[in-house]
């Protein structure tokens, strides 16, 4: 999969160059998707018509040839809209009125007359994105996790389905000591 080049806004790019002149990195720590398609531009605040917007939940980071960044998030809510806007939010050292950092949008993907997925209320969506970092300060950015994460992400399915599969062993190997123990008594 290609890496996305996101329009930078400029109040990302502020803030990015903010932090690192303070030493720090941007955090990016959540991402959106909203339902307009459009030509972003570098002046946007928010997306156009977000949908939903959710705390990333995993990231793994490739320095090669051309810097890129994959995210995950996992979309949860019953919501049915087509995807065409993505943004990728980063905090603020400001924080808002219950105390949290505030967030700014980064960047936007986005494009005029395309969709580029379908969300449906019946189907939780573990979504990657690979970003391409190369217009940006270098070592300027890192990720946050909404969440606790160990490079895993069950869900309570999954969950499920293994336990009953480490019940179904643990019957199973019952089993064979029983018929191990019949063995011996016959012969």
């Amino acid at each position: 999969m290609s890496a996305l080049t996101l329009q930078f806004t400029q109040a990302g790019l502020d803030a990015l160059l903010s932090a690192k002149a303070q030493g720090l990195r941007g955090r990016i720590s959540h991402m959106a998707f909203g339902d307009a398609a459009y030509s972003p531009s570098k002046t946007q605040l928010t997306l156009k018509s977000e949908k939903e917007r959710v705390a990333i939940a995993d990231s793994d980071y490739s320095d090669g040839e051309s810097s890129s960044l994959k995210i995950a998030g996992k979309f949860e809510a019953p919501l049915e809209y087509a995807i065409r806007e993505i943004g990728v939010y980063i905090e603020s050292s400001e924080l808002d009125a219950q105390g949290l950092p505030k967030l700014i949008l980064l960047g936007v993907y986005s494009k005029p007359n395309t969709t580029l997925g379908y969300r449906t209320p019946d189907v939780k969506v573990l979504q990657w994105l690979t970003l391409s970092l190369a217009q940006l300060p270098s070592d300027s950015v890192e990720v946050t996790l909404g969440v606790d994460n160990l490079n895993l992400i069950l869900d309570k399915e999954l969950a499920d389905l293994t336990y009953v599969q480490v019940q179904t062993l643990h019957r199973q190997l019952q089993q064979e000591i029983r018929l191990v123990a019949l063995e011996k008594a016959l012969a």
